[in-house]
């Protein structure tokens, strides 16, 4: 089955790839704001060009960020991405996405889509899916 075909203003077009570099307290200084406890995708929150360590690429206040090392992140809560990026050793790429219609940082507007099978759109839904799943269903436990 072939891959369908994607507008040329197709979100994935539009993906930011970047490199920040810590500090030396181990800061990436750069916030990050929503997740899924919030219902809504991780977004860059007020960047200070003056803190920031970039080795490649810049990010903007608003984008949503998508990957931490190469980690699908969407769908997750925000201390769960903090975690993510306090672990990451030497500088820590990121994938990043301005907001647009379809896609913005509202995780229940972009999850009420619909999207063809095997789309982009289609796997970053089964993504949030997937990670909101795993932080919100409780463990079992057999008592003995």
């Amino acid at each position: 089955m072939s891959k369908p075909a994607l507008k040329k203003n197709h979100w994935t077009s539009r993906v930011n790839e970047v490199s920040v570099s810590k500090d030396a307290r181990g800061d990436l200084n750069v916030a990050l704001r929503g997740g899924a406890e919030n219902g809504e995708f991780a977004y860059i929150g007020q960047v200070n060009e003056d803190v920031v360590l970039y080795k490649s690429g810049t990010l903007n206040e608003g984008e949503l960020l998508l990957e931490v090392e190469n980690l699908s992140i969407s769908g997750l809560p925000l201390y769960d991405v903090q975690t993510v990026i306090k672990n990451c050793k030497g500088p820590v790429r990121l994938k990043t996405v301005r907001q647009g219609s379809k896609l913005n940082k509202d995780l229940k507007h972009y999850l009420s889509q619909r999207f063809q099978k095997s789309s982009p759109d289609h796997e970053l839904q089964q993504t949030i899916r997937d990670n909101l799943y795993r932080h919100a269903v409780p463990c079992e436990s057999k008592t003995v």
